[in-house]
């Protein structure tokens, strides 16, 4: 079963390919520029190295948020665009379960910590199963740091920056584990296939968990407030 998987959430681009669990080719590009330009390129080089073409293609993975509106939208949207074309099915994951890939070896609570601006934090909890105990949120840093308290857990990404006053349980990851790769993506994508979590390209949406500046500016313009 050959799995391609996406992430654009992030600063970086990812892109990886798996057969039957065994990762062939990933790409990651961590530049924080132009993914609609750089995604496409990256999905023909895993293929042309592997020597998979599209219809040889079970599935696709797509992370699918939070983290930037514009790469999460562009994400998905190239996925849905592969799957509907092949008719494939899509499955879609949390952009913050792939990121606590990269620390899948400590075996106490893995936590991903996204910078998500107006000082807060996209985050989530994972145990050593892979299960959430913490659903992906949004929280300030001081209501991330009340969940943990002193429980032993390891974080990874660009929004342990903000952390101030982590328990003595608790490590922070280096900060190359903060960077989503491509092989993540598939690999876990390749895992929930074999638990039947796909779903129909048509059923598969952007994560955001919180409303845009846009959006939160023209309510506010709404109810007669002013946001700086």
């Amino acid at each position: 079963m050959i799995v391609l998987g996406i992430d654009a959430s992030s600063d970086a681009a990812a892109v990886g390919i798996v057969a039957d669990g065994v990762l062939l080719c990933e790409y990651t590009l961590n530049n924080g520029k132009n993914h609609s330009v750089k995604l496409l390129p990256m999905v023909e080089a895993v293929l042309l190295k592997t020597g998979i073409t599209f219809p040889e293609i079970d599935a696709y993975a797509c992370g699918v948020g939070p983290g930037s509106f514009t790469g999460v939208r562009i994400g998905v949207a190239t996925i849905k665009g592969f799957a509907q074309s092949y008719q494939k099915p899509v499955v879609p994951i949390s952009s913050l379960q792939i990121l606590a890939e990269n620390i899948s070896e400590y075996s106490g609570l893995r936590v991903p910590c996204v910078h998500a601006r107006c000082d807060e934090l996209y985050c989530a909890a994972y145990n050593r199963a892979g299960e959430a105990v913490l659903s992906p949120s949004v929280m300030t840093a001081t209501e991330l740091l009340q969940y943990l308290g002193d429980k032993p857990c390891m974080l990874c990404g660009d929004g342990t920056e903000l952390l101030d006053g982590l328990g003595e349980q608790a490590a922070i990851a280096g900060k190359n584990a903060g960077v989503i790769r491509g092989g993540a993506v598939a690999e876990l994508g390749y895992q929930l296939l074999l638990k039947e979590k796909q779903k129909h390209y048509s059923e598969v949406a952007p994560v955001y968990l919180r409303a845009s500046q846009a959006e939160r500016e023209y309510e506010a313009r709404q109810n007669g407030q002013i946001i700086k």
